[in-house]
């Protein structure tokens, strides 16, 4: 493991109680970008009185190893798709995922969300993902007979995955996953629902050869104000071909079923074609995947008050470090 790996099992360490780590040899895997390590491999010994004090080294490489060794046996007993750009794969992960937006409202607004409630994924046992994002900050402009506005919004700050069941590609290529989402009310005052929200939700998904399909099926589910806000259904199903080795185009279509509240019964349909493309090894033990897609609301028509859809279009960019 070379220093770049190194930093980020010593962060997630430091979250987590336990875990594991590694990356398998997959048809996934991408193009290898990784610098030359010079001979056999090996870095230059250092000597003792170099060494720090403070850290058991021993230890510290027995943790990287028993990480390595649990998410690799995971990733080997699942399929080694690529993750949609809209759609939450079920398929469990370890990395850091950075994603960014550009929506135009049909009020004229335009905003611009950084991260979205993306984050640091990591796998915490054979069947177990934990992801601790970071809250979205939204730059908005002016919409008809407003100011812009910037600020944090609600943050979905964790989110606690199940595999249910899963494999590779040589036993059927397929996973069942579940998990429960939790989002609390931090945003700034244009941008908070005032209430704690949950989101449980089911994942599944089965491949073809280079073919696959990944969809979820999950509830949003306010504590309070639900005359307002109103429960949803959420569904997004996600179309993704892969070709060239990294090239994976995909379509996706993403439904809200306004259940009560504002906008009780209203349909919210947004379609997606799009382009992830990896991953690229940068260094041993970290990849590296981005993509671009651009979102259509088809339903419902325009509705200014509450603003339905909650936006006509985007452009929804991502990027990802595996590790």
């Amino acid at each position: 493991m070379r220093d770049g790996a190194a930093i980020a099992f010593a962060l997630a360490a430091a979250i987590a109680a336990t875990a594991g780590t590694g990356w398998q040899s997959a048809k996934a895997d991408g193009i290898d970008w990784s610098p030359a390590l010079g001979v056999a491999g090996k870095q230059p010994a250092q000597s003792a009185d170099t060494m720090t004090p403070m850290v058991d080294a021993g230890a510290v490489s027995n943790f990287i190893a028993a990480w390595q060794a649990r998410a690799a046996q995971v990733r080997a007993n699942q399929p080694a798709w690529s993750s949609p750009l809209i759609t939450t794969t079920g398929m469990l992960e370890q990395r850091f995922r950075f994603d960014l937006s550009e929506q135009h409202a049909g009020n004229g607004a335009n905003t611009t969300v950084i991260d979205g409630g993306r984050g640091l994924d990591l796998i915490v046992s054979n069947s177990n993902e934990v992801q601790i994002a970071a809250p979205p900050y939204d730059i908005r402009s002016a919409a008809a007979g407003k100011g812009p506005l910037t600020g944090f919004g609600d943050w979905a700050f964790l989110r606690m995955k199940q595999q249910l069941a899963s494999a590779p590609a040589t036993r059927g290529d397929y996973f069942v996953t579940v998990w429960l989402q939790v989002q609390a009310p931090t945003g700034i005052a244009p941008l908070t629902t005032n209430s704690w929200t949950y989101l449980p939700t089911l994942a599944f998904g089965k491949g073809w050869g280079d073919f696959d399909i990944q969809a979820t099926i999950g509830g949003v589910l306010p504590s309070s104000n639900v005359a307002t806000l109103g429960d949803q259904i959420q569904t997004n199903v996600a179309l993704q071909y892969h070709l060239l080795k990294v090239l994976w185009p995909e379509f996706e279509v993403n439904w809200t079923y306004y259940v009560d509240g504002q906008r009780g019964g209203l349909n919210q349909v947004f379609l997606t074609p799009g382009l992830v493309i990896g991953r690229f090894k940068l260094a041993d033990g970290i990849m590296f995947t981005t993509g671009v897609g651009y979102q259509i609301a088809v339903a419902p028509s325009f509705r200014p008050s509450p603003l339905t859809p909650a936006y006509s279009n985007a452009w929804v960019f991502t990027s990802r470090f595996n590790f």
